[in-house]
């Protein structure tokens, strides 16, 4: 096995483990704190989730992406980068601070005023950090990645629910936030030998925003977009409606996001690597694609059929009516996955006006859904959504097709058999409805889906069942692996 591959297998394990267990933490925290707190508390934090978002994307300004891609990156370009992240930060900050009235009357809602002006120090306090996450990528290093973020969260995680056994409101939820951005980023100081030089180069920079300025407006576009509907339901609603979408999300984003970010860490760096080398690339990402959906399809179409028992369970029936968003959501988060990897070949190709020039053509398309999806209330909104993701994925897919030769229909082909055997497993734990018991429904739905998924996985002899076992075998050396023949 090749270094580049064994490096890329050992990532995809440590970045899983980062993410898994951050959002395990995090899943853990939120169920607890919404049995502490009301809907209305999760909705007013939900409405500043736009403008914390597109600070966000401003301050990494694609410099994050453009490091990585560079070939050549010196102690010049991180400092440069480093200084200027943070300059951007107390001017966002600044920015927020003074539009904080105005923030609180668009959502008629006073109290935004200091929560906005409290939450949002967390842009200079993560400009500090941003330098030393993107070293320890460069590098490879997603061990200490997810050693400090879990760590991060398990302490923040103490701060939010302290907070709301002693009473703070939705002010428990503004300390969780702040503590993982503070606890992260002081453990990446403490864990990172790199520090920055008293340098700042115009001409390194000007190199750096060639790639990244593209990313940019990208990165501004895309958080816009994915905080948007927070934003038009928090206007348009109440903060307890915005409350019950806004958990849904969030219990959505879980898996998806994790699967997402933990590909697409790892696998920019490494195939950034080889991105001169087209048909490597074009059977990386081939092997990327179909153990993706093996994952998420029987994930996503999973959650959906458990939706009511699962978020009764763990939340409580007063968050019930987040249960019909719930399911609407994972059908998007289907594609997801395809769509954000295919995203991401245009980046490792060093395509970065072509991610710009899709985004924009996207997110036209999320406008006309939002302005339709309106006449049909949240709901209209949330299957607005689905329409969109699977739109997105087609017109990414078709540029990959243009830069590595693998089209759409190849694509569909091969991710083709993971989602018959995935509709398969539905209609087995579609039994579980008989049952009156929700808890007994819920195990018994959980145990037929993952036994018959892998049972047609055997038997369709998928290939991604292999991979996957490869990529266990290859982080987890185990005597008994020298057993099982692929």
């Amino acid at each position: 096995m090749s270094e580049l591959k064994s490096q890329t297998i050992k990532g995809v394990f440590w970045s899983f483990l980062e993410k898994f267990g951050s959002q395990l933490i995090l899943l853990i925290s939120q169920i607890v704190l919404a049995r502490l707190l009301e809907p209305e508390d999760f909705g007013l934090i939900g409405m500043l989730a736009i403008f914390i978002g597109v600070s966000q994307a401003f301050i990494d300004s694609g410099f994050d992406n453009a490091l990585i891609q560079k070939k050549d990156v010196n102690q010049t370009d991180y400092s440069t980068v480093f200084y200027f992240n943070i300059a951007i930060g107390f001017v966002l900050y600044l920015i927020l601070f003074v539009a904080a009235p105005y923030i609180a009357d668009f959502f008629h809602q006073p109290l935004l005023v200091y929560l906005t002006r409290v939450v949002c120090v967390i842009l200079t306090i993560n400009s500090f950090g941003l330098i030393h996450l993107v070293k320890f990528k460069i590098e490879m290093n997603f061990k200490a990645i997810a050693q400090i973020v879990v760590i991060a969260n398990f302490l923040s995680a103490i701060v939010g629910i302290g907070m709301a056994i002693l009473d703070y409101g939705v002010w428990a939820l503004a300390g969780q936030i702040i503590g993982i951005y503070f606890f992260r980023t002081v453990l990446f100081w403490i864990k990172s030998s790199w520090r920055p030089s008293f340098v700042f180069s115009i001409v390194s920079f000007k190199s750096l925003f060639q790639f990244g300025s593209k990313l940019l407006l990208s990165g501004m576009i895309s958080q816009t977009f994915e905080n948007i509907y927070l934003m038009v339901i928090g206007r348009m609603f109440s903060a307890s409606a915005l409350g019950f979408y806004s958990q849904a999300k969030k219990l959505q984003q879980v898996p998806v996001t994790t699967l997402a970010q933990v590909v697409g860490n790892v696998t920019f760096p490494a195939f950034s690597k080889i991105q001169d080398e087209t048909e490597k690339l074009k059977q990386g990402f081939r092997k990327l694609i179909k153990l993706l959906v093996f994952i998420n399809f029987p994930l996503m179409l999973g959650l959906a059929v458990v939706a009511e028992p699962l978020l009764v369970l763990i939340l409580g029936e007063k968050w019930l009516p987040s249960v019909p968003y719930f399911q609407l959501l994972c059908i998007a988060g289907m594609i997801y996955t395809l769509h954000a990897s295919n995203l991401n070949i245009l980046k490792v190709k060093g395509r970065s006006d072509l991610f710009l020039y899709l985004e924009i053509i996207k997110k036209s398309i999320v406008v006309v859904a939002i302005v339709i999806g309106l006449n049909w209330g949240i709901m209209g909104l949330v299957v607005g959504q689905i329409f969109t993701s699977f739109i997105s994925f087609f017109i990414n897919a078709f540029y990959t097709g243009k830069l590595i030769s693998y089209t759409i229909p190849n694509q569909l082909k091969d991710i083709s058999k993971a989602f018959v055997i995935s509709l398969i497993m539905v209609a087995f734990m579609m039994i579980g409805y008989l049952f009156e018991n929700q808890i007994l429904a819920l195990s018994f739905q959980i145990l037929i889906g993952i036994g018959s998924y892998l049972l047609l996985a055997i038997a369709m002899k998928l290939e991604a069942l292999t991979d996957g076992l490869l990529i266990l075998k290859e982080v987890i050396p185990l005597r008994r692996w020298k057993k099982i023949k692929y």
